[in-house]
Protein backbone atom coordinates (compact mmCIF):
# COMPACT_ATOMS: atom_id res chain seq x y z
CA UNK A 1 0.00 0.00 0.00
CA UNK A 2 2.96 2.30 0.60
CA UNK A 3 4.40 1.62 -2.57
CA UNK A 4 1.42 2.85 -4.08
CA UNK A 5 0.92 6.11 -2.36
CA UNK A 6 4.52 6.95 -3.46
CA UNK A 7 4.41 5.85 -6.92
CA UNK A 8 0.93 7.66 -6.72
CA UNK A 9 2.76 10.71 -5.20
CA UNK A 10 5.98 10.37 -7.93
CA UNK A 11 3.41 10.60 -10.96
CA UNK A 12 1.58 13.66 -9.31
CA UNK A 13 4.81 15.79 -8.95
CA UNK A 14 5.78 14.55 -12.29
CA UNK A 15 2.62 15.84 -13.74
CA UNK A 16 2.90 19.34 -11.34
CA UNK A 17 6.89 19.68 -12.91
CA UNK A 18 5.35 18.93 -16.38
CA UNK A 19 2.43 21.45 -16.23
CA UNK A 20 4.96 24.17 -14.55
CA UNK A 21 7.74 23.47 -17.34
CA UNK A 22 5.28 23.87 -20.13
CA UNK A 23 3.46 27.17 -18.37
CA UNK A 24 7.41 28.38 -19.01
CA UNK A 25 8.16 27.20 -22.06
CA UNK A 26 4.90 28.04 -24.33
CA UNK A 27 6.72 29.99 -26.59
CA UNK A 28 9.97 30.35 -28.28
CA UNK A 29 12.10 33.06 -28.88
CA UNK A 30 13.84 34.71 -32.00
CA UNK A 31 16.23 37.69 -31.75
CA UNK A 32 15.38 39.93 -34.81
CA UNK A 33 18.34 41.15 -34.55
CA UNK A 34 19.61 44.80 -36.20
CA UNK A 35 20.81 46.30 -39.69
CA UNK A 36 23.90 48.22 -37.39
CA UNK A 37 24.29 47.07 -34.26
CA UNK A 38 22.12 49.42 -32.40
CA UNK A 39 18.22 49.13 -31.97
CA UNK A 40 15.62 47.18 -33.78
CA UNK A 41 11.72 48.06 -32.82
CA UNK A 42 9.31 45.87 -34.82
CA UNK A 43 5.59 46.73 -35.40
CA UNK A 44 3.66 44.91 -37.07
CA UNK A 45 3.51 40.97 -37.96
CA UNK A 46 1.61 39.45 -40.67
CA UNK A 47 0.22 35.81 -41.38
CA UNK A 48 3.57 34.41 -42.56
CA UNK A 49 5.95 35.60 -39.49
CA UNK A 50 7.30 38.48 -41.32
CA UNK A 51 7.65 41.47 -39.31
CA UNK A 52 7.75 45.37 -40.17
CA UNK A 53 9.52 47.84 -38.06
CA UNK A 54 12.71 50.08 -38.03
CA UNK A 55 16.23 49.36 -37.16
CA UNK A 56 18.92 52.10 -36.07
CA UNK A 57 20.66 53.36 -32.89
CA UNK A 58 20.33 53.30 -29.58
CA UNK A 59 19.11 56.57 -29.40
CA UNK A 60 16.68 56.21 -32.31
CA UNK A 61 18.69 58.10 -34.90
CA UNK A 62 19.30 56.86 -38.45
CA UNK A 63 16.48 54.66 -38.21
CA UNK A 64 15.66 52.72 -41.25
CA UNK A 65 13.14 50.74 -42.46
CA UNK A 66 13.47 46.82 -42.39
CA UNK A 67 11.44 44.05 -43.30
CA UNK A 68 12.48 40.20 -41.35
CA UNK A 69 11.80 36.91 -42.79
CA UNK A 70 11.83 34.18 -40.78
CA UNK A 71 15.53 33.73 -39.93
CA UNK A 72 17.75 35.40 -37.01
CA UNK A 73 20.15 36.64 -39.91
CA UNK A 74 17.41 37.67 -42.25
CA UNK A 75 16.43 41.41 -41.68
CA UNK A 76 16.96 43.81 -44.73
CA UNK A 77 16.78 47.18 -44.92
CA UNK A 78 13.97 48.58 -47.17
CA UNK A 79 14.85 50.74 -50.43
CA UNK A 80 14.31 54.58 -49.46
CA UNK A 81 14.56 58.15 -51.46
CA UNK A 82 17.84 59.09 -52.32
CA UNK A 83 17.13 62.25 -50.26
CA UNK A 84 16.11 60.43 -47.03
CA UNK A 85 18.04 60.03 -43.95
CA UNK A 86 15.40 58.26 -41.54
CA UNK A 87 12.26 55.70 -42.83
CA UNK A 88 10.28 53.47 -41.08
CA UNK A 89 7.96 50.53 -41.69
CA UNK A 90 4.82 50.91 -39.49
CA UNK A 91 2.44 48.02 -40.60
CA UNK A 92 2.81 45.16 -43.01
CA UNK A 93 -0.89 43.31 -44.96
CA UNK A 94 -0.39 39.30 -45.82
CA UNK A 95 0.71 39.82 -49.57
CA UNK A 96 3.81 41.70 -48.12
CA UNK A 97 2.82 44.76 -48.72
CA UNK A 98 4.45 47.51 -46.27
CA UNK A 99 3.59 51.40 -45.13
CA UNK A 100 4.91 53.79 -42.91
CA UNK A 101 6.80 56.73 -43.24
CA UNK A 102 10.07 58.36 -44.95
CA UNK A 103 11.73 61.78 -44.90
CA UNK A 104 12.19 63.77 -48.06
CA UNK A 105 14.01 67.12 -48.77
CA UNK A 106 10.69 68.75 -48.44
CA UNK A 107 9.28 66.67 -44.98
CA UNK A 108 7.69 63.35 -43.92
CA UNK A 109 5.83 61.32 -46.11
CA UNK A 110 3.47 58.25 -46.13
CA UNK A 111 4.81 55.28 -48.56
CA UNK A 112 4.20 52.22 -49.64
CA UNK A 113 6.72 49.11 -50.63
CA UNK A 114 4.97 46.46 -53.07
CA UNK A 115 6.10 43.10 -53.02
CA UNK A 116 9.11 43.56 -55.25
CA UNK A 117 10.09 46.20 -52.74
CA UNK A 118 9.68 49.36 -54.82
CA UNK A 119 8.83 52.63 -52.70
CA UNK A 120 5.73 54.90 -53.11
CA UNK A 121 5.28 58.44 -51.93
CA UNK A 122 1.29 58.47 -51.06
CA UNK A 123 1.19 61.88 -50.72
CA UNK A 124 -1.03 64.19 -48.40
CA UNK A 125 -4.31 66.23 -47.69
CA UNK A 126 -5.07 69.08 -50.12
CA UNK A 127 -3.02 71.67 -48.31
CA UNK A 128 -1.30 69.72 -45.93
CA UNK A 129 2.80 69.08 -46.23
CA UNK A 130 3.69 65.76 -44.42
CA UNK A 131 1.76 62.12 -44.01
CA UNK A 132 2.75 59.10 -42.09
CA UNK A 133 0.90 55.71 -42.84
CA UNK A 134 0.00 53.45 -39.58
CA UNK A 135 -2.39 50.57 -40.94
CA UNK A 136 -2.82 48.70 -44.01
CA UNK A 137 -5.52 45.95 -44.95
CA UNK A 138 -4.71 43.04 -47.67
CA UNK A 139 -6.19 45.17 -50.44
CA UNK A 140 -3.44 47.53 -49.66
CA UNK A 141 -5.65 50.37 -48.56
CA UNK A 142 -3.59 52.64 -46.65
CA UNK A 143 -4.90 54.99 -43.25
CA UNK A 144 -2.77 57.53 -41.19
CA UNK A 145 -2.47 60.86 -40.53
CA UNK A 146 -2.27 63.70 -42.84
CA UNK A 147 -1.09 67.13 -41.17
CA UNK A 148 -0.52 70.76 -42.70
CA UNK A 149 -1.69 74.26 -41.37
CA UNK A 150 -5.04 72.51 -40.86
CA UNK A 151 -3.66 70.90 -38.29
CA UNK A 152 -3.92 66.86 -38.09
CA UNK A 153 -6.24 64.55 -40.94
CA UNK A 154 -6.97 60.94 -40.67
CA UNK A 155 -6.72 59.75 -44.05
CA UNK A 156 -7.70 56.20 -45.94
CA UNK A 157 -5.47 55.91 -49.26
CA UNK A 158 -6.35 53.53 -52.33
CA UNK A 159 -5.30 53.27 -55.96
CA UNK A 160 -7.50 55.55 -56.25
CA UNK A 161 -5.66 58.28 -54.12
CA UNK A 162 -5.89 59.67 -50.45
CA UNK A 163 -8.94 61.41 -49.09
CA UNK A 164 -9.91 62.29 -45.84
CA UNK A 165 -12.04 60.09 -43.24
CA UNK A 166 -14.94 61.70 -43.10
CA UNK A 167 -15.39 63.07 -39.37
CA UNK A 168 -18.02 65.59 -37.35
CA UNK A 169 -18.20 69.20 -37.66
CA UNK A 170 -15.89 70.82 -35.40
CA UNK A 171 -13.35 68.28 -35.15
CA UNK A 172 -9.72 69.88 -33.99
CA UNK A 173 -7.60 66.78 -35.05
CA UNK A 174 -7.89 63.14 -35.87
CA UNK A 175 -5.58 60.09 -36.95
CA UNK A 176 -6.46 56.40 -38.18
CA UNK A 177 -4.49 53.81 -36.62
CA UNK A 178 -5.44 50.79 -37.97
CA UNK A 179 -7.87 49.47 -41.26
CA UNK A 180 -9.07 45.58 -41.40
CA UNK A 181 -10.67 43.77 -44.21
CA UNK A 182 -13.90 45.24 -44.54
CA UNK A 183 -13.20 48.80 -44.59
CA UNK A 184 -13.51 49.64 -41.28
CA UNK A 185 -11.35 52.35 -39.96
CA UNK A 186 -9.81 53.28 -36.07
CA UNK A 187 -8.36 55.95 -34.52
CA UNK A 188 -8.91 59.17 -32.39
CA UNK A 189 -10.28 62.49 -33.14
CA UNK A 190 -10.36 65.63 -30.97
CA UNK A 191 -13.20 67.83 -31.24
CA UNK A 192 -12.99 69.81 -27.83
CA UNK A 193 -10.49 69.42 -25.49
CA UNK A 194 -11.21 65.56 -25.03
CA UNK A 195 -9.75 63.12 -27.60
CA UNK A 196 -11.59 59.98 -28.11
CA UNK A 197 -11.63 56.77 -30.06
CA UNK A 198 -13.42 56.31 -32.99
CA UNK A 199 -14.48 53.58 -35.59
CA UNK A 200 -15.03 54.75 -39.31
CA UNK A 201 -17.44 52.07 -41.24
CA UNK A 202 -18.60 52.04 -44.79
CA UNK A 203 -21.98 51.51 -44.05
CA UNK A 204 -22.77 53.15 -40.55
CA UNK A 205 -20.19 55.90 -40.68
CA UNK A 206 -18.48 57.21 -38.17
CA UNK A 207 -19.05 56.44 -34.41
CA UNK A 208 -17.26 57.50 -31.21
CA UNK A 209 -16.30 54.91 -29.36
CA UNK A 210 -16.26 56.74 -26.23
CA UNK A 211 -14.39 56.23 -23.19
CA UNK A 212 -14.13 53.85 -19.98
CA UNK A 213 -16.51 54.71 -17.43
CA UNK A 214 -14.79 57.48 -14.97
CA UNK A 215 -12.22 58.49 -17.50
CA UNK A 216 -11.66 61.60 -20.03
CA UNK A 217 -9.70 60.68 -23.05
CA UNK A 218 -9.35 57.17 -24.95
CA UNK A 219 -8.00 56.06 -28.25
CA UNK A 220 -7.74 52.60 -30.57
CA UNK A 221 -4.61 51.61 -31.55
CA UNK A 222 -6.19 48.25 -33.75
CA UNK A 223 -9.37 46.44 -35.08
CA UNK A 224 -9.61 42.61 -36.08
CA UNK A 225 -11.88 41.43 -39.06
CA UNK A 226 -15.06 40.87 -36.32
CA UNK A 227 -14.98 44.88 -35.74
CA UNK A 228 -13.70 44.31 -32.46
CA UNK A 229 -11.46 47.27 -31.13
CA UNK A 230 -8.82 47.62 -28.86
CA UNK A 231 -6.31 50.47 -27.39
CA UNK A 232 -6.69 52.57 -24.27
CA UNK A 233 -8.55 55.15 -21.95
CA UNK A 234 -7.00 57.79 -19.79
CA UNK A 235 -8.40 59.94 -16.79
CA UNK A 236 -7.53 61.04 -13.05
CA UNK A 237 -6.86 57.13 -12.58
CA UNK A 238 -4.79 56.59 -14.69
CA UNK A 239 -4.31 54.77 -18.31
CA UNK A 240 -6.53 51.44 -18.90
CA UNK A 241 -6.47 48.93 -21.55
CA UNK A 242 -9.93 48.45 -23.23
CA UNK A 243 -11.68 46.28 -25.78
CA UNK A 244 -15.17 47.47 -27.93
CA UNK A 245 -17.93 45.00 -28.97
CA UNK A 246 -20.71 46.48 -31.31
CA UNK A 247 -22.73 44.58 -28.85
CA UNK A 248 -21.26 45.74 -25.41
CA UNK A 249 -19.77 49.21 -25.87
CA UNK A 250 -16.36 50.07 -24.29
CA UNK A 251 -15.08 47.64 -21.60
CA UNK A 252 -12.03 47.44 -19.49
CA UNK A 253 -10.07 43.97 -20.29
CA UNK A 254 -10.53 42.22 -17.32
CA UNK A 255 -7.76 40.56 -14.95
CA UNK A 256 -5.11 43.52 -15.66
CA UNK A 257 -3.14 43.79 -12.67
CA UNK A 258 -2.05 47.36 -12.66
CA UNK A 259 -4.49 50.36 -11.79
CA UNK A 260 -2.30 53.22 -13.27
CA UNK A 261 -0.88 52.08 -16.61
CA UNK A 262 -2.11 49.02 -19.54
CA UNK A 263 -2.62 49.81 -22.68
CA UNK A 264 -3.81 46.93 -25.95
CA UNK A 265 -1.95 47.61 -28.99
CA UNK A 266 -3.28 44.04 -31.00
CA UNK A 267 -5.90 42.11 -31.46
CA UNK A 268 -6.41 38.83 -33.80
CA UNK A 269 -9.18 37.30 -35.09
CA UNK A 270 -9.25 34.40 -32.37
CA UNK A 271 -10.10 37.66 -29.82
CA UNK A 272 -6.58 37.56 -28.27
CA UNK A 273 -5.02 40.42 -27.29
CA UNK A 274 -1.47 41.99 -26.88
CA UNK A 275 -0.15 44.92 -25.12
CA UNK A 276 1.68 46.58 -22.15
CA UNK A 277 1.13 47.23 -18.77
CA UNK A 278 3.26 48.62 -15.80
CA UNK A 279 3.65 46.57 -12.67
CA UNK A 280 5.66 46.69 -9.76
CA UNK A 281 9.06 45.60 -11.87
CA UNK A 282 8.57 47.91 -14.54
CA UNK A 283 6.72 48.01 -18.18
CA UNK A 284 6.12 44.32 -19.10
CA UNK A 285 4.64 42.98 -22.01
CA UNK A 286 0.99 40.75 -21.81
CA UNK A 287 -1.50 38.03 -23.42
CA UNK A 288 -4.68 38.41 -22.64
CA UNK A 289 -7.39 35.06 -24.50
CA UNK A 290 -10.47 34.36 -23.66
CA UNK A 291 -8.85 30.94 -22.29
CA UNK A 292 -6.13 32.16 -19.61
CA UNK A 293 -7.47 35.62 -19.49
CA UNK A 294 -4.14 37.86 -18.90
CA UNK A 295 -0.88 36.60 -18.55
CA UNK A 296 2.72 38.09 -18.19
CA UNK A 297 4.17 36.83 -21.45
CA UNK A 298 7.94 36.90 -19.69
CA UNK A 299 6.18 33.98 -17.74
CA UNK A 300 5.60 32.44 -21.03
CA UNK A 301 9.36 32.25 -22.33
CA UNK A 302 12.15 30.31 -21.86
CA UNK A 303 13.76 30.72 -18.61
CA UNK A 304 17.73 32.35 -18.38
CA UNK A 305 17.94 34.30 -21.76
CA UNK A 306 18.77 37.77 -20.12
CA UNK A 307 15.50 38.84 -21.89
CA UNK A 308 12.61 41.25 -20.28
CA UNK A 309 9.75 41.74 -22.52
CA UNK A 310 8.27 45.56 -22.03
CA UNK A 311 5.83 45.35 -24.64
CA UNK A 312 3.82 43.11 -27.29
CA UNK A 313 2.88 45.18 -30.25
CA UNK A 314 1.27 42.82 -32.88
CA UNK A 315 -0.09 39.24 -32.75
CA UNK A 316 -1.64 37.47 -35.66
CA UNK A 317 -3.99 34.66 -36.24
CA UNK A 318 -1.60 31.55 -35.81
CA UNK A 319 -0.87 32.91 -32.59
CA UNK A 320 2.93 34.49 -32.93
CA UNK A 321 3.61 37.77 -31.07
CA UNK A 322 5.91 40.18 -31.98
CA UNK A 323 7.76 41.88 -28.68
CA UNK A 324 9.76 44.76 -27.59
CA UNK A 325 12.36 44.56 -25.01
CA UNK A 326 15.69 44.63 -23.83
CA UNK A 327 18.46 41.49 -23.70
CA UNK A 328 21.57 41.91 -21.71
CA UNK A 329 23.42 39.06 -19.96
CA UNK A 330 22.50 40.72 -16.14
CA UNK A 331 18.57 41.41 -17.17
CA UNK A 332 16.24 39.29 -15.30
CA UNK A 333 12.05 40.06 -15.61
CA UNK A 334 12.15 39.13 -11.84
CA UNK A 335 14.08 42.38 -11.40
CA UNK A 336 13.08 46.08 -11.40
CA UNK A 337 14.39 48.18 -14.15
CA UNK A 338 17.37 50.28 -11.98
CA UNK A 339 16.38 54.08 -11.59
CA UNK A 340 19.45 55.36 -14.45
CA UNK A 341 17.32 52.19 -16.65
CA UNK A 342 13.84 53.77 -15.83
CA UNK A 343 15.19 57.88 -16.37
CA UNK A 344 17.20 56.52 -19.59
CA UNK A 345 15.32 54.47 -22.24
CA UNK A 346 18.03 54.66 -24.52
CA UNK A 347 20.48 53.13 -22.14
CA UNK A 348 20.34 49.37 -23.54
CA UNK A 349 19.73 48.27 -27.35
CA UNK A 350 16.30 48.13 -27.83
CA UNK A 351 15.62 44.61 -29.13
CA UNK A 352 12.33 42.96 -30.59
CA UNK A 353 11.68 39.35 -30.57
CA UNK A 354 9.43 37.01 -32.50
CA UNK A 355 7.26 34.41 -30.01
CA UNK A 356 6.56 31.42 -31.59
CA UNK A 357 3.71 28.90 -29.83
CA UNK A 358 5.85 25.71 -29.09
CA UNK A 359 2.41 23.95 -29.46
CA UNK A 360 -0.83 25.00 -30.03
CA UNK A 361 -2.77 22.90 -27.48
CA UNK A 362 -0.81 24.39 -24.86
CA UNK A 363 -1.79 28.12 -26.15
CA UNK A 364 -5.46 27.37 -26.92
Amino acid sequence: MKLSILRKLCATFVIVCTIACQAQNRYSITDLGTLSGGSTVARKINAWGHVAGTSGERDGGAGHAALWRGSPKNLTSLSSFDDSDYSEATTINNRGEMAGLCNTKNNMQAVLWSTSGAIKELGTLTGDTSSRAFGINDRGEVVGLSSGPRGERAFVWTQDGMVAVAVPAGTKSSEAHGINNRDQIVGEFRSSAETHAFLWAPRSGFKDLGVIPGYQTSKATAINDAGEVVGSSSGPFGTQSFIWRLTEGIQTIADIPSEEFSEALDINNQSEIVGTYEGSLGNRAYLWTKKDRFVDLNNLIPAGRGVVLTMAVSINDRGQILAIGMSAPDISPDRPMHQDEEDDLHAVDVHSFLLTPTSDALLR
